[in-house]
């Protein structure tokens, strides 16, 4: 309540304070043409004081002094700083040039810099790139958009996780980036529920990651800091790189601003699985459905090695008619019902679109409503969004509100106040479950689906009579009504947060000035997890509550210094910087209920079981920053940032708390220095060292209680299961960079280089111990990680003219993590793994070994001999090899955005292509249903077998004699042991694909009529996304992301839901 009553002082005082400084207005136009320039950038240098020019190309800034400088800047033209002096009203004329590689972008503790000062390499995307074609999660909006970044989305469909990643994976344990928004970090966790490892019975839920809530339509910049020179001002949180997100404040508006955006997107599956239907289920050739349970012939399996489908074969099924004593007619799997009366033949047809079918048309709206404005008197902003989406899952659904505020003024002459903060609610009716069990709808559609499943004789669930009681399936054995799971299995959420921060900088002199910001992210979630009677894994149902806790406070205190001699300047800042964090979960749950459909604790039949974890942290800091520059030619940046961090203490010691993080950073501007040909029009040389930190969780370092459940009433505790280290240290990256950026033909053409050398020591390792000392892990610190990489950023203008432009840009980068060292004694280090159940023989193990790389993916195969051939035996069938092989690794060779901006007067057009080349994926999809007979792969099942292709040894063990095999299989036998889900080697895809990633074409009314005039515009738009991608891959989408326990992992295709194909219209409204 404080913090609103603060926000809405603030509003009041916009509204009622005189007006201080000097207010600067004026109008910004192309040089050449004269037409006005919108979204012009006007910053105050040396500040975060800036503003946008409106579509009429007008501006309005109030600066503190007669002294203040102003910097124009806007992609494609040249940038042209302008002292204020006593002028109230600076209109500006821009040449053609600079390009966003010169481009104001915000750094490290929020401050604006151009990008021409810096000696690291920052990439910056603005509102259009991300809203143009808007994602329900945040950071889908950033794939493809910026060098070194790699988005992999979700299994789940909306409201899932995206995982985010800079330059790689270089940490054995915490690879994921900082997210800054509006100067103020905040959570970019996901939290998922307790699973089966340690909770019986659920399987994992992914709830989505924090940054996914960052609302699109409020966000006017992001600016990606890459590297640990760019980053280490957030020393023990910086080393996987920094997302710094700024929003709109209202700035850009001169006067009264409304502005109204709808987007509404029609969704449909992606890629679906190409199956065989041929043949239906069954096994041998046979099939014939009594009870589901084994009393028919095979019908406890759904496999599909049965009868020929189509074939006018008249067999029982599940959905053939049967008529009861009473004379009531049900269906053959209302079991419970008919109590196994003879089932009518029914023809064995099969059902080629039965998974298209189940998945629906999906539909996603986004609306927000704006108002903002600036004037003398200040500037703010007031958004709400309402963003619904219905997944193409049936019974998912995704709902989000979002209200923003950002407010600005000056009390007094020297004294500028300003607050944003943003309430989030988000909520949903269904979370699909992950991963391989009777939980997730794909183990019965897609891995065990026979081709004979007619999927819509599914949807009326219950067997009747017994409705809440019984649920009607094909099969009792393995599997759940997938419409049941959806419908009756619910993994609800509801969610509330906070996030948003009060900055006051006070001018103490010209030269000096004092800023004090504090920020929060606040977060309350509830998770409900409902089971009904009949539930394969709950038969007397279940119920679980899952409640998440999250709090962030961080308090920063800047001083700041600058001045100009001649021609040298400096810029000086010294600051300090404390974080609190609080963290708990705790999920309650009772494994079976008494009375069906009554979904609480009180109802329970069994003991109520508790897990419960709760964290505290906290990290004060201080740092410093030197900014140093030699006639706008050489510019120097000297940082250092010490961390004292209560994770790394214990009960006795402070010792290993205090860690210091170094960094110097030069560019050197050659074009102002050497006598280049007339074609070059700017060179900048950069180089760049730093050294960063990635802090480790709490509890690490000291012995803690794990909360059970209670006995007798009374409250239980066990001791965690790792061997605590008191000496625990974070890991250090040290990190050299170097880069060039070159822009030729009046900067038509410009290339930006990077190649970066990273060191990643200390990794903090989980080690095995011997079960008999009563622990599972212990903690150290060791190993070493390499990270090296290239990235290359190329922009093209190739027309420009006053009626048609055309702007291309192509975001190249590789990268190469090599471990170097591992702990005395370790060959080979098991990071994470993947599997269908607890077996060796069925998990894909994340390992790493000295030469290796993070990502290399270890499994077992079949034997080959020395030439790579597959050895078979006698019987003509593969050999099996439990040795682990290495798989492949998950991560590619390269990847390529490549960005096309068009305009035609008041036409635009949009186009992104995202490429990855290289990279291995194990599917899940793949091994399961191939096994089961499923899949296109097999159809061919010749009557005289299939020959497998390798060699049979002749000879003896000591002198083998290679002869091809000639041996033939059953077409069965000889699918189900090459994809056998125990053996990996054969289940591989390489995961390289070219994405049609976003499209838009759209009209703009504007400058023309009556209405359209003074700011006020229509904007319509027909866009995609994720529109199209050729891959080597049948079966699903390329972009995939497994869960595993609580972690996620890449890689694996766990039996993933389709992705979505999005086309919709979007209008924008500015009056």
């Amino acid at each position: 309540m404080k913090f609103l009553y603060t926000v809405a002082c603030m509003l009041l005082s916009i509204m009622s304070l005189s007006a201080q400084g000097i207010t600067v207005t004026g109008t910004v136009t192309d040089a050449e043409s004269g037409e006005a320039l919108t979204g012009v950038t006007v910053l105050e240098k040396g500040t975060t004081n800036g503003t946008v020019a409106d579509l009429d190309g007008r501006y309005q800034i109030t600066v503190g002094s007669e002294s203040a400088v102003l910097l124009f800047s806007y992609v494609g033209y040249s940038s042209i700083e302008l002292t204020v002096g006593q002028q109230t009203k600076l209109d500006v004329a821009l040449d053609a040039g600079t390009t966003a590689l010169n481009e104001i972008v915000v750094t490290a503790l929020g401050l604006e810099r151009s990008s021409r000062d810096l000696g690291y390499a920052v990439q910056r995307i603005d509102a259009q790139d991300i809203t143009d074609v808007k994602s329900p999660n945040f950071v889908d909006n950033l794939a493809g958009q910026v060098a070194g970044v790699t988005i992999s989305q979700g299994a789940t469909g909306v409201g899932s996780t995206s995982k985010i990643t800079i330059r790689g994976e270089a940490s054995f344990t915490n690879n994921n980036p900082l997210f800054v928004l509006d100067g103020v970090p905040i959570n970019n966790n996901s939290i998922l529920n307790f699973t089966n490892e340690a909770a019986a019975g659920f399987q994992e839920v992914d709830f989505g990651n924090g940054a996914m809530e960052i609302n699109a339509d409020d966000v006017a910049s992001v600016t990606v800091l890459k590297g640990p020179s760019a980053a280490a001002l957030y020393g023990t949180r910086a080393s996987n790189g920094v997302i710094i997100v700024t929003t709109k404040d209202g700035s850009e508006s001169t006067g009264l601003g409304i502005s109204f955006n709808s987007s509404t997107f029609v969704e449909s599956a992606f890629q679906l699985p190409e199956f065989q239907n041929s043949y239906g289920q069954g096994n041998s050739g046979q099939f014939e459905f009594v009870d589901g349970l084994g009393g028919g012939i095979n019908d406890n399996i759904t496999y599909s090695w049965g009868p020929r489908l189509d074939a006018g074969i008249l067999i029982p099924q599940f959905d053939s008619p049967v008529t009861t004593a009473s004379g009531q007619v049900v269906r053959g799997g209302d079991v419970a019902v008919h109590g196994g009366a003879p089932i009518t033949p029914t023809e064995f047809v099969s059902h080629p679109d039965n998974l298209k079918n189940f998945y629906e048309t999906g539909l996603t709206t986004v609306n927000n409503l704006a108002i903002g404005a600036a004037n003398e008197r200040g500037n703010y902003r007031l958004s709400f969004t309402d963003m619904r989406s219905n997944s193409i899952i049936p019974g998912v659904n995704l709902d989000r509100q979002t209200i923003s505020a950002r407010l600005g003024f000056r009390p007094i002459e020297r004294l500028k106040l300003s607050t944003a903060f943003s309430y989030v609610n988000a909520s949903s009716d269904n979370r699909p479950a992950n991963g391989y069990g009777s939980e997730n709808i794909n183990y019965s559609l897609v891995a065990w689906g026979p081709r004979s499943l007619d999927i819509s004789q599914l949807q009326d669930y219950w067997q009747p009579g017994l409705e809440g009681l019984q649920q009607y399936a094909f099969n009792y054995t393995f599997f759940d009504n997938p419409y049941f799971i959806l419908q009756e299995n619910r993994n609800s959420f509801q969610r509330d947060r906070v996030f948003g921060n009060l900055m006051a900088t006070y001018d103490i002199t010209d030269k000096w000035s004092l800023s004090l910001r504090s920020g929060m992210d606040y977060s309350n979630e509830d998770r409900r997890f409902l089971r009904n009677f009949s539930s394969n894994r709950f038969r007397n149902g279940a119920y679980a509550e899952h409640d998440v806790f999250y709090r962030e406070n961080n308090t920063d205190l800047l001083l700041n210094y600058q001045d100009q001699w001649g021609d040298f300047s400096a810029d000086f800042s010294a600051g300090a910087n404390r974080l609190d964090q609080r963290a708990s979960t705790s999920q309650a749950q009772a494994l079976s209920l008494a009375q069906p459909g009554i979904f609480k604790l009180s109802n329970a039949a069994s003991p109520i079981e508790v897990f419960e974890f709760d964290s505290r942290k906290r990290i004060n800091s201080v740092y410093g920053l030197a900014k140093l520059g030699y006639k706008d030619v050489l510019f120097v940046d000297v940082t250092g940032r010490n961390d004292w961090s209560s994770a790394l203490a214990t009960p006795t010691s402070k010792d290993n708390t205090s860690f210091f993080y170094p960094s110097v950073s030069s560019s050197l501007i050659l074009s102002r220095v050497l006598d280049l040909p007339t074609s070059v029009s700017f060179a900048k040389l950069r180089a760049s060292w730093a050294q960063v930190g990635n802090d480790t969780d709490p509890y690490q370092t000291t012995g803690a209680f794990v909360a059970q459940t209670p006995f007798s009433a009374q409250p239980t505790f066990s001791a965690q299961n790792l061997i605590a280290n008191g000496n625990l240290l974070p890991e250090k990256t040290s990190s050299i960079e170097v880069g060039a950026d070159i822009r030729f033909v009046d900067d038509r053409v410009r290339v930006d280089f990077t190649y970066y050398d990273a060191r990643t020591e200390n990794q903090i390792i989980a080690l095995p111990v011997p079960i008999s000392s009563g622990y599972t892990e212990q903690v150290v610190n060791g190993g070493e990680v390499r990270s090296r990489g290239v990235e290359v950023i190329l922009g093209l203008t190739p027309v420009y003219n006053a009626n048609f432009r055309w702007d291309a840009q192509f975001n190249f980068s590789t990268n190469r993590a090599t471990v170097e060292q591992l702990p005395a004694g370790i060959d080979r280090l098991t990071l994470a793994y993947s599997r269908v159940y607890d077996n060796v023989n069925q998990t894909v193990w994340f390992q790493v070994e000295e030469g290796g790389q993070i990502g290399d993916m270890y499994g077992t195969g079949y034997l080959r001999n020395e030439n790579g051939d597959f050895v078979i035996d006698d019987n003509g069938r593969y050999i099996v090899d439990n040795n682990l092989q290495l798989l492949g690794n998950f991560n590619p060779d390269f990847v390529l955005g490549f960005s096309n901006r068009f305009s035609y007067k008041n036409w635009n057009m949009s186009l992104l292509l995202d490429w990855r080349q290289g990279g291995t994926i194990v599917s899940r999809t793949l091994s399961l249903a191939a096994v089961g007979g499923q899949l296109i792969e097999t159809l061919d099942r010749p009557e005289e077998g299939i020959v497998a292709e390798g060699v049979v040894n002749t000879g003896s063990t000591e002198n083998p004699i290679w002869a091809p095999n000639a041996t033939a299989v059953n077409a069965e036998s000889y699918y189900r042991q090459f994809y056998d889900r125990n053996h990996e080697e054969n289940n591989t895809y390489d995961a390289s694909y070219l994405k049609i990633r976003e499209f838009s074409l759209g009209y703009t009314f504007a400058d023309r009529g009556n209405f359209f005039r003074n700011g006020r515009s229509l904007s319509l738009a027909l866009v995609g996304r994720n529109l199209y991608a050729f891959s080597a891959i049948p079966h699903f989408d390329p972009e995939q992301l497994a869960v595993q326990g609580t972690q996620f992992v890449s890689g694996v295709e766990d039996m993933s839901y389709a992705t979505t194909r999005s086309w919709g219209l979007k209008l924008g409204l500015n009056f």
